[in-house]
Formats: C-alpha cells, structure tokens, sequence
C-alpha cells in the first residue's frame, strides 16, 4: 500500500515525497527509486525528527497503526493511517484525542467512499424526492485473499476478514446511509479456506440503524474469480448502486425522477462511466494534503473509523456468541469531548 499511496502523492503538485522507512531495506531502496527519493531508512525517529516532513503515512501491519500514529502525532507530524486506523475503538479514540489536543490532521484510510462511483450513489440516495425513504443497504467487499502472510497472524493483523474488509463495507454501509447510527448488529463468520489458519476468511453483518434502515455487509477472502466491490440502496421510491470494477456506471431508479443526472428520464438511468476515476485514492490522498496545507477540513473524517469499529467490536463478538448485540449511543456521536476539540482539524 505503501507504493499506492506514493503514486498518489508523487502526482500533487503541492506535495514531495521526503523519506521512505521500511524494515526491509531493499524494498524500501525500491520505491524510493521509484520516485526519486533521496532519504531511505528503517528508522521510524530519524524520520520524526526530520523538519522537512510534515506528514507521515502508516502503511504498516494493523498491529503496528496505532503505536506508530501515536509516536507521529506526538512529534508533531500530521498522519494518515491506512486501514484499519487501530485494532480497536479504545486505541482510536486516544489518537483522536491527541490529534485534537495537537491540533493536527488525523486521516484513515477508507479510499472506497471517495470513489467517484460510490459518491455518486451517495448523491442519488440523499435527493430525497427522488429516492424516498432509504431502507436497506448492501455492501459487498470480497477478494480470493490478502498477497502478505502476515494478514492471516493474529499477532500482526488483529483478526480477520471482519476487521481487514469489514472496516470498509461497515463505513460504506452508514456512509451511503448518511452516517446513521448502527442500534444492533448481528454477524456470522466462517473458515472456508485452509489457508485462514486462526483467523475468519468470510462474514456477513446485519446492521440494524437507529432510524429502521437495515443494512447487510458481506465480507469475503474466499471468493474464486477476482475482486468485487458492490452497492445498493433501496428507497422507499427508488434504489441506486454500483459495481466498482464494472464498466458500466451507477444504476440508478426513481419512480418520481431524479433531479439531475446525466440522462434526464424517469425509470432506469445508467450514466456513462468514462469520469470514474478508480478506487478513490487519488481524492482521498490530495484531500490530506488540503487538509495540511489549508486546514480544509476533511471529506471523511477519523471518527468514522472509530464508529465502523464499535460496530465491529459488536460484529466480532456476535459471531463469536451467536447472538444480536446492541450498541450503546455515542455522546454526541463523537468519542472525544468537546472540552478536548479544538477545531475541525481531524472531524
């Protein structure tokens, strides 16, 4: 993810790429030469206390995400965390805390909902003439498995496919919802594969939202064929969604008519998909760099990541009981005090 993530920034004309750190050397050498960076290393604090980087991006073993954030946000260095932002909702809530207390810019990586695509259907459930009432959600992120061993240790990723693919399709699923809050959440996980070892290779999650919208997360790294990334919305008037690797675009239906699409009709609308600029990584990782450089607050903030792992928390255990588990209200839907915020650095 490292590389992804380095194109990516390579290519905004306000960001430079200063150093890149990797245990392994020789991979580390790799994509410095890749993208002509002059600073190569395997230590975390050479690269802390270096005054010309202003943002570090953790790209390391989710076991590793919050220790290393923690030391970052600590030296003064803005963060994005690829996903998951930490292995449970307590550890992101102290990041939060101290990104707040710094005043600095905490992001995670959640790429999926800056897909234009996804976006896009976002727009469509939320012309509420058009659409209705959303009432159900369905997210799809499946995969025939990770490339690295070490997504399937325990020690070094903190779980399975509930926690790696999980922590998308939950954020999709609320996301696509408006950020609904999740009331109870009732989950299955499975083995399919050998190879999982400890760890679960596929799950499904019911999501019942405060406001009687449901929504069902389907998360596999048991799937022969490739890669699947889907969504869809139903309204109590119309339904949207999209298949993030199909050529078409958004699917989308109204019994009323959208307000603006790109073909102007009543019933099914498929817009042409040439503007759908892959999986979101390019606006994800330039809305960092605004947020840095501008204090433009982000499009998707932090504190998602600690609501998507609440829910997970509740997923894993539902799965592990066999039962429905209820999740207590956040205050104010935030885990940080307001005494403790002081702006709109991270939110």
């Amino acid at each position: 993810m490292g590389g992804v993530h380095a194109e990516v920034f390579a290519e905004h004309p306000r960001a430079r790429l200063a150093a890149v750190c990797d245990l392994d050397r020789g991979a580390a050498r790799e994509l410095a030469g890749r993208f002509a960076v002059e600073t190569v290393t395997d230590d975390l604090d050479s690269v802390l206390s270096d005054d010309r980087i202003g943002l570090v991006v953790v790209t390391t073993p989710n076991a590793l995400h919050a220790e290393q954030a923690a030391r970052a946000l600590r030296a003064g260095r803005h963060v994005l965390v690829e996903k998951p932002l930490a292995l449970t909702s307590d550890e992101i809530r102290g990041l939060l805390r101290l990104a707040d207390e710094r005043g600095l810019v905490l992001a995670h990586g959640s790429n999926f909902v800056h897909s234009p695509k996804f976006r896009r259907v976002r727009e469509l459930v939320a012309d509420a003439d058009a659409f209705g009432r959303p009432h159900l959600a369905r997210v799809v992120v499946r995969n025939g498995g990770p490339d690295s061993g070490w997504c399937l240790d325990p020690a070094l990723a903190g779980g399975g496919v509930l926690l790696d693919l999980g922590c998308h399709a939950v954020e999709i699923c609320r996301w696509l919802l408006g950020g609904a809050e999740v009331r109870a959440v009732t989950a299955r996980s499975q083995r399919v594969r050998p190879r999982a070892g400890r760890v679960e290779d596929q799950a499904t999650l019911l999501l019942e939202f405060a406001d009687g919208a449901l929504g069902q997360c389907d998360v596999s790294w048991a799937c022969p064929g490739g890669e699947e990334i889907t969504t869809e919305v139903l309204g109590t008037s119309g339904r949207a969604g999209a298949d993030l690797w199909a050529g078409m675009g958004v699917h989308a239906f109204s019994e009323r008519g959208f307000a603006s699409v790109w073909e102007p009709n009543q019933g099914w609308v498929r817009p042409e998909w040439e503007w759908v600029r892959a999986s979101g990584y390019t606006h994800q990782d330039h809305a960092v760099v605004e947020a840095v450089l501008d204090g433009t607050p982000l499009p998707h903030s932090a504190v998602e990541a600690w609501t998507s792992a609440r829910v997970l928390e509740a997923a894993a255990e539902s799965a592990a009981t066999g039962r429905t588990v209820e999740l207590a209200p956040s205050p104010n839907g935030h885990p940080v005090p307001d005494a403790v915020r002081g702006g709109d650095r991270v939110h």
